[in-house]
């Protein structure tokens, strides 16, 4: 294992950085053992990283930064000791520190597997997406997390702990793992999966995965007007088939004037067997171009802030890029690519709970709609077509979607954007006030000196923070997040 000192690191968007005093960089679960009692003995916090794709301060250590990018193995399942019933085919046992980009490339080529669902990019690690809720879109899709059914972590003390929920995929009559052990509980695993890194240092997971699946991406342009009353009584969800539901859906909206949207469908199709023509096996292809070269970035960035009235009209014609039918294997659809746009977004994201008919999030985003309109005389605008995506509702204790279906709100601006905080925080003041709760990943600053809201949301966050206790009695895998949301004591 590697240890550099004084070694500078910041997030993808640079809002978040660190010289950190020791830089470990593991190559082995033993690795990761002996940092954390290296870390403990000498009594320093210490914090994994991944890709640093997270906007918030969940990534921010005193001492000891953990970059765990080495660990990017494929893992034995064959021989894993699988309780009778769980389908072994469909189990992936991988490190954490896999990009999620390398584990679709090899879960299809060396397996013909898929990931159920995911985000928009894919450069996040697993154990980053995971730790902080990542999702992608489809009202009966789980997050990131739900895939997870057995996890690995290194905590207090340097011990080795397997952990699944009370009806784990171990058979633990036969469990061999050598100096693991191996803990089957609902509390322990619903709130150490999404952990945000506090519960220690994970070393690697067993994923329940689907096989390789094709699908059929459809963009509509449409009125806000016109998919309102849709989305008000689900009907917009309804696929053309009359009877089923797509797989998923999103939406993008440009939050002026005559907020144009544009629908986003997938639909489950069998894999074409006589090719596909170049329209159907490409997206837009000016779009996909221009978002995947270096130089986009730079010439958007400049845009905001030389001309930042002019962006109005930029996402209204954005959004007709958006258009066209495309068919692929599943994360190839999944992945929705403007790689060099999208890495330096910076926004906040909230989720709203749908249950029972609730339409708080049509409330809000209207609201943020009038706010986007009102801030045009202050000189300050939005850079980015507001999204919405659904989630379906997670056991997970602290997923913002916890026991509840959830609309997401996503409000992302270029990084370069004037005034982008002062933009934000209004964002959020309005998500907030409609009863939206934060993305941990995204910017939650709202949050800070409001535990009510905390408790309100997360009935089970007083299991979360006991486990909390148990699992890092001495904050050593604590972060700058925790501590401004006093994370682990609010119920204690």
């Amino acid at each position: 294992m590697r240890i550099k000192e004084h070694e500078y690191w910041a997030n993808t968007v640079g809002t978040h950085s660190v010289n950190a005093r020791y830089y470990a960089i593991p190559k082995s679960l033993d690795d990761i053992v002996e940092i954390v009692k290296r870390a403990e003995r000498e009594g320093k916090r210490l914090k994994a990283i991944g890709s640093g794709h997270s906007f918030s301060d969940v990534a921010i250590p005193d001492h000891y930064l953990v970059d765990i990018s080495k660990l990017r193995k494929v893992l034995d399942i064959e021989r894993y000791p699988l309780r009778a019933g769980v389908e072994r085919k469909v189990h992936a046992n991988v490190e954490a520190g896999m990009t999620i980009q390398r584990f679709n490339k090899r879960m299809d080529k060396k397996y013909e597997l898929s990931v159920v669902n995911m985000g928009g990019i894919d450069n996040q690690t697993l154990a980053g997406a995971i730790s902080t809720g990542t999702h992608g879109t489809g009202r009966y899709l789980p997050a990131f997390p739900g895939m997870v059914k057995s996890m690995l972590l290194v905590t207090s003390g340097g011990k080795k702990v397997r952990i699944e929920p009370s009806n784990g995929i171990t058979d633990k009559s036969k469990y061999n793992e050598r100096g693991v052990d191996l803990v089957q509980n609902d509390d322990d695993f619903y709130s150490a999966v999404l952990g945000l890194g506090c519960f220690g240092v994970i070393y690697s997971f067993i994923l329940e995965l689907e096989p390789i699946y094709w699908l059929e991406e459809n963009k509509h342009h449409y009125r806000w007007s016109d998919i309102k009353p849709k989305l008000e009584d689900r009907s917009i969800f309804q696929d053309t088939d009359g009877f089923s539901e797509y797989r998923g859906l999103m939406v993008q909206v440009n939050p002026y004037k005559n907020h144009s949207a544009v629908v986003v469908t997938h639909s489950l199709i069998d894999q074409p067997r006589d090719g596909r023509t170049i329209d159907e096996g490409t997206r837009n292809w000016i779009s996909s171009i221009f978002g995947s070269i270096p130089g986009a970035y730079q010439v958007v960035k400049a845009k905001a802030r030389k001309s930042p009235h002019e962006f109005p009209n930029l996402i209204e014609n954005s959004l007709k890029l958006l258009s066209g039918l495309y068919v692929n294997k599943s994360y190839k659809v999944l992945h929705q690519g403007m790689e060099y746009i999208k890495h330096r977004a910076y926004d906040c994201e909230f989720a709203f709970s749908m249950e029972n008919g609730n339409n708080d999030f049509i409330i809000a985003l209207e609201e943020m709609f009038d706010k986007a309109e009102e801030n045009t005389k202050l000189g300050k605008y939005q850079t980015s077509p507001m999204g919405i995506r659904f989630v379906e509702k997670s056991p997970f204790y602290i997923s913002p979607e916890y026991n509840r279906e959830v609309a997401y709100i996503d409000a992302p601006c270029i990084k370069d954007t004037p005034r982008i905080d002062e933009i934000l925080d209004d964002y959020q003041k309005i998500m907030l006030r409609n009863n939206g709760i934060p993305h941990w990943g995204k910017i939650n600053t709202i949050l800070s000196g409001k535990p009510e809201v905390l408790k309100k949301v997360y009935p089970k966050l007083n299991v979360w923070e006991t486990k909390f206790q148990e699992y890092n009695p001495k904050g050593t895998f604590s972060n700058a997040m925790v501590d401004r949301l006093n994370l682990g004591r609010i119920t204690l």
